[in-house]
């Protein structure tokens, strides 16, 4: 657990005055922001984003704990959990750091409407409305066939013809940031803006002009740290330091395994009679 005082929020500001707006990509600020009740406007227009051809009008607030069938089940907590006006059923996970089991997770995600059905008794036939379990990820997902596609859409298909579709109850949406590649001055739609805003918001001191009147306004009031309360300011940078300190702990590791692998070979080298001088002239320098 990560400590923060106030005089800590007013240390690091103090030192990098850098923090002008939060970081979306965190899921705690994603949360703060998309997942508040009085904000399902801008949950709305990220929900167009990434699904623009469902045309949906309006979102509802889900609770976002959710537990399984029995009581000793694994509870799960979504960051945001909505129902559209269709009653299409949206779960949205926001991902920082890579997690090489993230598709299963959204597997698993997508099946509490199924038993949330069940536990109230709504379910009085097999027919589901649509789920779509989206994730959006600062990583490209490292075990899903790469493209070039931002936005990518799963359903359950036969494995021998691609174009026979099982169901189209349940869908599996990811939004890979790190696809994102277009300029500011290259932004051609309100989609564009949101993904821009997504994954340059953190590094900006101001709203880009091109978006007065986009409805993204109230979006960077909300994320301006300076406007925020001492108390939350608190809990986004014990989130924050909390990220920071999950990379240092990976990059460490990572060094660790690299400086371990060299001495086994080093050992494998001696063993093998090459003689100290050559095992220095191509061992690494640390």
């Amino acid at each position: 657990m990560i400590n923060i005082t106030e005089n800590n929020v007013r240390e690091l500001a103090k030192r990098h005055g850098t923090i002008f707006f939060i970081d979306l990509r965190i899921d705690y600020a994603f949360k703060l922001v998309f997942g508040t009740p009085g904000n399902e406007d801008l949950l709305l227009m990220l929900v167009n984003a990434i699904l623009p051809e469902k045309g949906i009008t309006s979102v509802t607030l889900n609770p976002q704990e959710n537990v399984g069938l029995r009581k000793e089940a694994r509870r799960s907590v979504f960051d945001i959990s909505c129902t559209t006006s269709k009653g299409e059923y949206l779960i949205i996970e926001m991902q920082y750091k890579s997690q090489d089991d993230f598709e299963d997770r959204m597997v698993f995600y997508s099946s509490f409407p199924i038993i949330n059905c069940l536990r109230s008794g709504k379910l009085d036939s097999y027919a589901l409305n649509p789920i779509y379990m989206i994730g959006i990820t600062n990583f490209i997902l490292p075990e899903v066939k790469e493209n070039d596609n931002l936005i990518n859409q799963y359903r359950i298909r036969n494995v021998y013809d691609n174009n026979i579709e099982f169901t189209d109850s349940v869908n599996y949406v990811t939004v890979e940031l790190p696809k994102f590649t277009k300029p500011l001055d290259a932004l051609q739609s309100p989609s564009d803006e949101m993904f821009y805003t997504l994954a340059h918001i953190f590094e900006m001191t101001e709203m880009p002009q091109k978006f007065a009147g986009s409805g993204l306004e109230k979006l960077y009031e909300l994320c301006s740290f300076a406007n925020m309360d001492l108390s939350i300011q608190m809990d986004y940078v014990r989130e924050l330091m909390a990220q920071v300190d999950e990379r240092s702990r990976l990059r460490t590791a990572r060094a660790e395994g690299r400086q371990e692998a060299i001495n086994e070979i080093v050992e494998k080298l001696r063993q093998s009679g090459v003689s100290e001088e050559v095992i220095a002239s191509i061992t690494p320098k640390q």
